[in-house]
Protein backbone atom coordinates (compact mmCIF):
# COMPACT_ATOMS: atom_id res chain seq x y z
CA UNK A 1 0.00 0.00 0.00
CA UNK A 2 2.91 2.22 0.84
CA UNK A 3 4.42 1.67 -2.13
CA UNK A 4 1.28 2.33 -4.45
CA UNK A 5 0.95 5.49 -2.34
CA UNK A 6 4.44 6.48 -3.22
CA UNK A 7 4.21 5.83 -7.09
CA UNK A 8 0.93 8.25 -7.16
CA UNK A 9 2.73 10.60 -5.74
CA UNK A 10 5.14 10.66 -8.30
CA UNK A 11 2.36 10.64 -11.29
CA UNK A 12 1.29 13.60 -9.52
CA UNK A 13 4.25 15.41 -9.78
CA UNK A 14 5.36 14.83 -13.11
CA UNK A 15 1.99 15.57 -14.27
CA UNK A 16 2.27 18.98 -12.40
CA UNK A 17 -1.16 18.22 -10.54
CA UNK A 18 0.96 18.41 -7.20
CA UNK A 19 4.34 19.76 -7.47
CA UNK A 20 6.68 21.73 -9.91
CA UNK A 21 5.84 22.57 -13.36
CA UNK A 22 9.29 23.31 -14.99
CA UNK A 23 9.01 24.95 -18.59
CA UNK A 24 11.74 24.28 -20.81
CA UNK A 25 14.17 27.92 -20.89
CA UNK A 26 12.36 30.75 -23.23
CA UNK A 27 14.42 32.74 -25.16
CA UNK A 28 13.17 36.27 -25.18
CA UNK A 29 15.09 39.07 -27.85
CA UNK A 30 14.79 42.64 -27.44
CA UNK A 31 16.40 45.60 -28.59
CA UNK A 32 18.33 48.50 -26.69
CA UNK A 33 15.73 50.78 -25.31
CA UNK A 34 12.49 48.74 -25.50
CA UNK A 35 10.50 47.25 -22.64
CA UNK A 36 10.03 43.49 -22.26
CA UNK A 37 7.41 41.66 -20.07
CA UNK A 38 8.49 37.96 -19.15
CA UNK A 39 4.92 36.44 -19.31
CA UNK A 40 3.37 33.85 -16.35
CA UNK A 41 0.18 32.74 -16.40
CA UNK A 42 -2.67 34.18 -14.03
CA UNK A 43 -1.82 33.16 -10.22
CA UNK A 44 -3.94 32.12 -7.65
CA UNK A 45 -4.88 34.28 -4.89
CA UNK A 46 -2.40 34.39 -2.02
CA UNK A 47 0.37 33.02 -4.47
CA UNK A 48 4.25 33.56 -3.02
CA UNK A 49 6.12 34.87 -6.24
CA UNK A 50 9.86 35.35 -6.31
CA UNK A 51 11.81 36.55 -9.75
CA UNK A 52 15.69 36.31 -9.70
CA UNK A 53 18.08 37.64 -12.02
CA UNK A 54 20.85 35.09 -11.98
CA UNK A 55 20.86 34.11 -8.58
CA UNK A 56 19.74 37.83 -7.14
CA UNK A 57 16.25 38.28 -6.13
CA UNK A 58 14.90 41.96 -7.90
CA UNK A 59 11.46 40.84 -7.12
CA UNK A 60 8.53 39.37 -4.97
CA UNK A 61 5.30 38.95 -3.92
CA UNK A 62 3.80 36.81 -0.36
CA UNK A 63 0.67 35.80 0.00
CA UNK A 64 0.72 37.98 3.21
CA UNK A 65 -0.10 41.17 2.00
CA UNK A 66 -0.75 40.70 -1.46
CA UNK A 67 1.54 43.95 -2.88
CA UNK A 68 4.70 43.83 -4.60
CA UNK A 69 7.81 44.65 -3.90
CA UNK A 70 11.07 45.18 -6.68
CA UNK A 71 15.02 45.52 -6.10
CA UNK A 72 17.70 47.37 -7.59
CA UNK A 73 19.33 44.24 -8.58
CA UNK A 74 23.55 43.97 -8.75
CA UNK A 75 25.31 47.27 -9.06
CA UNK A 76 21.53 49.14 -8.57
CA UNK A 77 21.15 48.32 -12.58
CA UNK A 78 17.38 48.00 -12.45
CA UNK A 79 16.55 50.74 -10.36
CA UNK A 80 12.93 52.50 -11.47
CA UNK A 81 13.10 49.74 -14.48
CA UNK A 82 10.76 47.06 -13.11
CA UNK A 83 7.08 46.37 -12.36
CA UNK A 84 5.91 43.34 -11.55
CA UNK A 85 2.25 42.69 -12.25
CA UNK A 86 -0.32 41.41 -9.16
CA UNK A 87 -2.54 40.48 -11.49
CA UNK A 88 -0.53 37.64 -13.38
CA UNK A 89 2.70 38.17 -11.88
CA UNK A 90 4.96 38.80 -14.41
CA UNK A 91 7.83 41.24 -14.50
CA UNK A 92 8.33 44.40 -16.87
CA UNK A 93 12.07 45.51 -17.50
CA UNK A 94 11.66 48.82 -19.41
CA UNK A 95 14.37 50.69 -20.97
CA UNK A 96 16.55 47.25 -21.16
CA UNK A 97 20.36 47.85 -21.69
CA UNK A 98 23.06 44.86 -22.09
CA UNK A 99 23.94 44.65 -18.58
CA UNK A 100 20.23 43.30 -18.26
CA UNK A 101 21.38 40.35 -20.92
CA UNK A 102 21.24 37.16 -19.16
CA UNK A 103 18.83 34.48 -17.03
CA UNK A 104 16.01 35.03 -15.30
CA UNK A 105 13.37 32.58 -13.38
CA UNK A 106 10.73 32.68 -11.42
CA UNK A 107 9.20 30.82 -8.56
CA UNK A 108 5.34 30.46 -8.08
CA UNK A 109 4.65 28.85 -4.83
CA UNK A 110 0.68 27.92 -4.46
CA UNK A 111 -1.41 24.78 -5.20
CA UNK A 112 1.41 24.17 -7.68
CA UNK A 113 5.25 25.05 -7.51
CA UNK A 114 5.91 26.76 -10.88
CA UNK A 115 9.62 27.67 -12.30
CA UNK A 116 10.00 29.30 -15.28
CA UNK A 117 12.87 30.58 -16.74
CA UNK A 118 13.55 32.90 -19.57
CA UNK A 119 16.80 33.69 -21.45
CA UNK A 120 16.95 36.92 -22.39
CA UNK A 121 19.80 38.50 -25.51
CA UNK A 122 19.39 42.73 -26.05
CA UNK A 123 20.41 44.09 -29.15
CA UNK A 124 22.30 46.81 -29.76
CA UNK A 125 20.97 49.42 -32.11
CA UNK A 126 23.85 49.39 -35.10
CA UNK A 127 26.64 52.04 -33.90
CA UNK A 128 28.06 54.44 -37.20
CA UNK A 129 31.34 55.26 -37.06
CA UNK A 130 33.55 57.56 -39.63
CA UNK A 131 36.69 57.17 -40.24
CA UNK A 132 39.37 58.45 -42.80
CA UNK A 133 42.08 55.92 -44.41
CA UNK A 134 45.27 54.90 -42.16
CA UNK A 135 42.88 55.46 -38.86
CA UNK A 136 43.00 53.17 -36.17
CA UNK A 137 39.79 51.68 -34.44
CA UNK A 138 38.66 49.21 -31.47
CA UNK A 139 34.89 48.25 -31.70
CA UNK A 140 33.72 47.51 -27.95
CA UNK A 141 31.24 44.80 -26.70
CA UNK A 142 31.39 45.70 -23.14
CA UNK A 143 31.62 41.95 -22.04
CA UNK A 144 33.59 40.04 -19.99
CA UNK A 145 35.03 36.46 -21.23
CA UNK A 146 36.45 33.39 -20.23
CA UNK A 147 38.67 30.78 -22.14
CA UNK A 148 35.12 28.22 -22.42
CA UNK A 149 33.28 31.48 -24.38
CA UNK A 150 32.64 31.60 -27.78
CA UNK A 151 33.43 34.53 -30.00
CA UNK A 152 32.82 35.01 -33.59
CA UNK A 153 33.34 38.57 -35.55
CA UNK A 154 31.62 39.01 -39.11
CA UNK A 155 32.14 41.18 -42.11
CA UNK A 156 28.50 41.51 -43.60
CA UNK A 157 28.20 37.41 -43.52
CA UNK A 158 31.68 36.66 -44.23
CA UNK A 159 33.22 35.09 -40.62
CA UNK A 160 36.61 37.24 -39.91
CA UNK A 161 39.62 34.90 -39.84
CA UNK A 162 41.04 36.63 -36.55
CA UNK A 163 44.81 35.06 -36.80
CA UNK A 164 45.05 35.54 -32.45
CA UNK A 165 41.39 34.03 -32.30
CA UNK A 166 41.28 30.50 -34.76
CA UNK A 167 44.55 30.60 -36.06
CA UNK A 168 44.08 31.05 -39.89
CA UNK A 169 46.08 33.62 -41.89
CA UNK A 170 44.36 35.75 -44.77
CA UNK A 171 46.34 38.90 -45.89
CA UNK A 172 43.71 40.85 -46.39
CA UNK A 173 42.67 41.16 -42.18
CA UNK A 174 46.21 41.18 -41.07
CA UNK A 175 45.46 44.71 -39.89
CA UNK A 176 42.71 43.06 -37.50
CA UNK A 177 42.82 41.52 -33.82
CA UNK A 178 41.43 41.26 -30.46
CA UNK A 179 42.28 43.93 -28.12
CA UNK A 180 44.18 42.67 -25.05
CA UNK A 181 42.29 39.11 -25.00
CA UNK A 182 39.35 40.61 -24.49
CA UNK A 183 36.14 40.17 -27.38
CA UNK A 184 36.36 44.07 -28.40
CA UNK A 185 37.72 44.39 -32.50
CA UNK A 186 41.30 45.61 -33.21
CA UNK A 187 41.61 47.49 -36.36
CA UNK A 188 44.81 49.36 -37.12
CA UNK A 189 45.56 51.41 -40.51
CA UNK A 190 42.01 51.09 -41.67
CA UNK A 191 41.79 50.62 -45.70
CA UNK A 192 38.67 51.80 -47.82
CA UNK A 193 37.83 48.25 -48.85
CA UNK A 194 37.02 47.86 -45.17
CA UNK A 195 34.09 49.55 -45.05
CA UNK A 196 30.92 48.02 -44.13
CA UNK A 197 29.15 46.45 -41.18
CA UNK A 198 30.52 44.08 -38.83
CA UNK A 199 28.97 41.49 -36.05
CA UNK A 200 29.85 40.26 -33.17
CA UNK A 201 28.26 37.09 -31.86
CA UNK A 202 29.44 36.22 -28.13
CA UNK A 203 28.04 32.98 -26.47
CA UNK A 204 28.83 32.35 -22.86
CA UNK A 205 26.68 30.49 -20.07
CA UNK A 206 24.86 33.87 -18.92
CA UNK A 207 24.06 35.40 -22.25
CA UNK A 208 23.69 35.63 -26.12
CA UNK A 209 24.76 38.85 -27.46
CA UNK A 210 24.53 40.46 -30.53
CA UNK A 211 25.87 43.72 -31.97
CA UNK A 212 26.59 45.52 -35.04
CA UNK A 213 28.66 48.15 -36.27
CA UNK A 214 28.72 50.27 -39.71
CA UNK A 215 32.25 51.74 -40.33
CA UNK A 216 32.78 54.30 -43.42
CA UNK A 217 36.50 54.86 -44.51
CA UNK A 218 36.81 57.60 -46.82
CA UNK A 219 39.83 59.75 -47.50
CA UNK A 220 40.98 62.81 -46.03
CA UNK A 221 43.74 65.28 -45.44
CA UNK A 222 46.05 63.88 -43.31
CA UNK A 223 48.69 66.52 -43.45
CA UNK A 224 47.91 70.34 -42.30
CA UNK A 225 50.25 72.93 -44.14
CA UNK A 226 50.34 76.54 -43.58
CA UNK A 227 52.47 79.73 -43.10
CA UNK A 228 53.91 81.17 -40.39
CA UNK A 229 51.66 82.90 -38.05
CA UNK A 230 48.24 81.72 -40.02
CA UNK A 231 46.12 79.45 -37.83
CA UNK A 232 46.17 75.78 -37.78
CA UNK A 233 42.49 73.80 -37.65
CA UNK A 234 42.83 70.56 -36.77
CA UNK A 235 38.99 68.88 -37.00
CA UNK A 236 37.63 65.46 -35.36
CA UNK A 237 35.21 65.26 -38.30
CA UNK A 238 32.21 64.81 -36.16
CA UNK A 239 29.54 67.45 -36.06
CA UNK A 240 28.65 67.33 -32.50
CA UNK A 241 30.14 65.45 -29.52
CA UNK A 242 27.95 64.54 -27.09
CA UNK A 243 27.90 61.02 -28.11
CA UNK A 244 31.34 60.56 -26.68
CA UNK A 245 33.11 60.21 -23.16
CA UNK A 246 36.67 61.31 -23.86
CA UNK A 247 38.77 63.27 -26.43
CA UNK A 248 42.02 64.29 -26.48
CA UNK A 249 44.90 65.67 -28.76
CA UNK A 250 48.50 64.76 -27.88
CA UNK A 251 51.95 65.69 -29.53
CA UNK A 252 55.24 64.67 -28.52
CA UNK A 253 53.40 62.55 -25.70
CA UNK A 254 51.62 65.42 -24.31
CA UNK A 255 48.05 66.19 -23.63
CA UNK A 256 47.59 69.66 -24.94
CA UNK A 257 43.69 69.60 -25.18
CA UNK A 258 40.85 67.48 -23.42
CA UNK A 259 37.29 66.70 -23.29
CA UNK A 260 36.82 64.27 -20.55
CA UNK A 261 32.62 63.84 -19.08
CA UNK A 262 33.81 61.38 -16.75
CA UNK A 263 36.33 64.31 -14.76
CA UNK A 264 34.46 66.71 -15.70
CA UNK A 265 37.68 68.29 -17.96
CA UNK A 266 37.67 70.72 -20.81
CA UNK A 267 39.88 72.81 -22.15
CA UNK A 268 43.71 73.23 -23.80
CA UNK A 269 46.18 71.95 -21.29
CA UNK A 270 48.75 74.25 -22.08
CA UNK A 271 50.73 73.35 -19.33
CA UNK A 272 51.61 70.92 -20.37
CA UNK A 273 53.32 71.89 -23.32
CA UNK A 274 54.42 75.29 -22.72
CA UNK A 275 55.32 75.74 -26.86
CA UNK A 276 51.50 76.82 -27.08
CA UNK A 277 50.95 79.34 -23.85
CA UNK A 278 47.41 81.02 -25.08
CA UNK A 279 47.56 79.75 -28.55
CA UNK A 280 45.60 77.03 -27.83
CA UNK A 281 41.66 76.76 -28.78
CA UNK A 282 39.08 73.53 -28.50
CA UNK A 283 35.61 73.75 -29.91
CA UNK A 284 32.93 72.96 -27.94
CA UNK A 285 30.75 71.76 -30.62
CA UNK A 286 33.44 69.38 -32.44
CA UNK A 287 35.84 68.88 -30.11
CA UNK A 288 38.52 70.01 -33.04
CA UNK A 289 41.66 72.09 -31.94
CA UNK A 290 42.76 75.54 -33.35
CA UNK A 291 46.35 76.75 -33.00
CA UNK A 292 46.52 80.60 -33.34
CA UNK A 293 49.59 82.57 -34.32
CA UNK A 294 51.67 79.61 -35.63
CA UNK A 295 55.13 79.17 -35.65
CA UNK A 296 57.61 76.84 -36.97
CA UNK A 297 57.78 74.30 -33.67
CA UNK A 298 54.51 73.78 -34.06
CA UNK A 299 55.16 71.31 -36.82
CA UNK A 300 54.55 67.58 -35.55
CA UNK A 301 52.06 64.99 -35.22
CA UNK A 302 48.90 65.33 -33.41
CA UNK A 303 47.32 62.27 -32.37
CA UNK A 304 43.41 62.54 -31.82
CA UNK A 305 42.03 59.60 -29.02
CA UNK A 306 37.96 59.75 -29.32
CA UNK A 307 36.42 57.21 -27.26
CA UNK A 308 32.61 56.33 -25.61
CA UNK A 309 31.15 53.08 -24.59
CA UNK A 310 31.13 51.64 -28.33
CA UNK A 311 34.13 52.15 -30.06
CA UNK A 312 37.68 54.26 -29.76
CA UNK A 313 38.96 55.88 -32.93
CA UNK A 314 42.54 56.87 -33.17
CA UNK A 315 43.47 59.57 -36.10
CA UNK A 316 47.30 60.80 -36.81
CA UNK A 317 47.62 64.40 -38.37
CA UNK A 318 50.59 66.06 -39.28
CA UNK A 319 51.43 70.02 -38.94
CA UNK A 320 53.50 71.41 -40.87
CA UNK A 321 54.55 74.98 -40.64
CA UNK A 322 56.28 76.84 -43.19
CA UNK A 323 58.47 80.45 -43.35
CA UNK A 324 57.61 83.07 -45.06
CA UNK A 325 59.49 84.03 -48.29
CA UNK A 326 62.07 86.58 -47.04
CA UNK A 327 60.95 90.08 -47.17
CA UNK A 328 64.36 91.21 -48.92
CA UNK A 329 63.24 88.79 -52.40
CA UNK A 330 60.72 90.99 -53.67
CA UNK A 331 63.32 94.71 -53.53
CA UNK A 332 66.34 92.91 -54.95
CA UNK A 333 64.00 91.62 -57.80
CA UNK A 334 62.64 94.86 -58.27
CA UNK A 335 66.93 96.23 -57.90
CA UNK A 336 67.37 93.49 -60.74
CA UNK A 337 64.60 94.78 -62.62
CA UNK A 338 66.04 98.20 -62.95
CA UNK A 339 69.36 97.60 -63.74
CA UNK A 340 68.08 95.40 -66.75
CA UNK A 341 66.21 98.65 -67.84
CA UNK A 342 69.17 101.34 -67.61
CA UNK A 343 71.36 98.91 -69.63
CA UNK A 344 68.66 98.43 -72.31
CA UNK A 345 68.79 102.26 -72.27
CA UNK A 346 71.85 102.67 -72.55
CA UNK A 347 72.69 100.35 -75.11
CA UNK A 348 69.99 102.22 -77.43
CA UNK A 349 71.46 105.80 -77.06
CA UNK A 350 74.92 103.80 -77.79
CA UNK A 351 73.36 102.15 -80.69
CA UNK A 352 72.06 105.72 -82.16
CA UNK A 353 75.28 107.74 -81.27
CA UNK A 354 76.89 104.86 -83.45
CA UNK A 355 74.45 105.47 -85.93
CA UNK A 356 74.48 109.26 -86.50
CA UNK A 357 78.22 109.13 -87.05
CA UNK A 358 78.03 106.66 -89.44
CA UNK A 359 75.67 108.61 -91.14
CA UNK A 360 77.38 111.57 -90.62
CA UNK A 361 80.81 110.29 -92.42
CA UNK A 362 78.24 109.45 -95.44
CA UNK A 363 77.32 112.64 -95.98
CA UNK A 364 80.76 113.80 -96.16
CA UNK A 365 81.60 111.53 -98.61
CA UNK A 366 78.96 113.03 -100.84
Amino acid sequence: MRNNTFLLWVLLLVTGVFGVDADEVKSVSVMVGDSVTLHVTEISRGSNIIWKFGDEIIARMNEADGNPSTYDGPGAIFKDRLKLDKQTGSLTITNIRTEHIGRYSVDIKSTNAILKTFQVTVHDVVESVSLKEGDSVTLHTGVKVQGSDQIVWKFGDQVIPITNLNGIDDAKWRNIHLKDQTPDLGINNIRSDQTGVYKVEINTISMVLHRKYYIAVGGGVKTVSVMERDPVNLDTGVIKIQGYDLIQWKTEGNIVAEINKGANLFGPRDVDDLRFSGRLHLSRETGGLNISDSKTTDSGDYHLHMSNSAYTLQRTIRVIVKTPPQSGAPSGICGAGVRLVVWAVTVFFAARFVDNKIKGVSVKIK
